[in-house]
């Protein structure tokens, strides 16, 4: 008779753990995962609200600076801008672009009315 075959067994590969791997097993897969997560969008370069260039990074809890112009401003904890930041900013700039419009029907009525 044939001796029986042993097969080998491989282990599982492992992937990479990126900055959570600190944690090892504890705290479950999935808030992990978040941290990874927003640890990473946390370290990439972000742009510039001053000067536009992609050089923005984060000095503290809600604290980033542009090493390119030294613009510094505040903004989330983990993104130089929350999405109720963005909302707001949105709101002030169509308000801003309703009262300049409205000015300047006004005016053109004045002008107008000043060359009749």
């Amino acid at each position: 008779m044939c001796a029986p075959t042993v097969e080998a067994f491989t282990m599982a590969k492992k992937g990479s753990t990126g900055s959570a791997g600190r944690f090892g097993a504890r705290y479950g897969r999935v808030s992990r995962r978040r941290v990874s997560e927003i640890e990473d969008e946390m370290n990439e370069k972000h742009a510039c609200p001053d000067c536009g260039s992609e050089a923005v990074s984060r000095q503290g809890t809600g604290i980033w600076q542009c090493s390119k112009c030294d613009y510094k401003y505040a903004g989330g904890a983990y993104k130089p801008e929350t999405p109720g930041g963005r909302t707001v900013s949105r709101s002030i700039r169509a308000a801003l672009g309703e009262g300049e419009g409205e000015a300047d029907v006004e005016a053109e009525a004045d002008v107008e009315a000043v060359e009749e």
